[in-house]
């Protein structure tokens, strides 16, 4: 970041200004170079429905919880950028807009989809789901995955 910025900025006397400079400013400003936080795209319906849920379920009680099946999907990149992206930021700065890397989860490259769940006392067994191109497009959620063989709790 800081060798495209110097390319791109004029110095004050200086036609160009280096990479270093620009580097020695913002630390001098107490700004460091940090990965950015890779987080999920969320749309206001999305942070609508996930605080209306944990409304919904606030009071729940511990025996409450050990009746859910927690389920999830997850699509692992086989391939991807090396990584080697930094923003500039202050301490405290983590998680605000400009310092993170929306990721979109069903992202181009090569890849394996796995799910799995668990529970207070069981988990089911992680499935590898080889053809998901279907589930991708429509976008059904986890519960129409609950037709694989494999998908047996564990009861040890």
């Amino acid at each position: 970041m800081a060798t495209t910025t110097a390319r791109v900025t004029p110095g004050m006397h200086n036609p160009s200004i280096s990479a270093q400079t620009v580097r020695n400013r913002l630390r001098d400003a107490g700004l460091r170079a940090c990965r950015p936080v890779v987080r999920q795209v969320l749309t206001r319906h999305h942070r609508q429905q996930r605080c209306l849920w944990a409304q919904t379920h606030r009071c729940w009680t511990r025996q409450d919880w050990q009746k859910v099946l927690f389920s999830d999907e997850s699509r692992f990149c086989l391939s991807r950028g090396d990584g080697w992206i930094h923003v500039y930021r202050r301490r405290n700065e983590r998680y605000t807009e400009a310092c993170t890397l929306e990721r979109d989860r069903f992202g181009g490259g090569g890849s394996v989809m796995v799910w799995g769940s668990v529970s207070q006392h069981h988990w089911t067994e992680l499935v590898v789901i080889q053809a998901i191109s279907t589930l991708c497009v429509t976008g059904k959620t986890s519960s129409s995955l609950m037709w694989y063989p494999s998908c047996r709790l564990n009861l040890t």
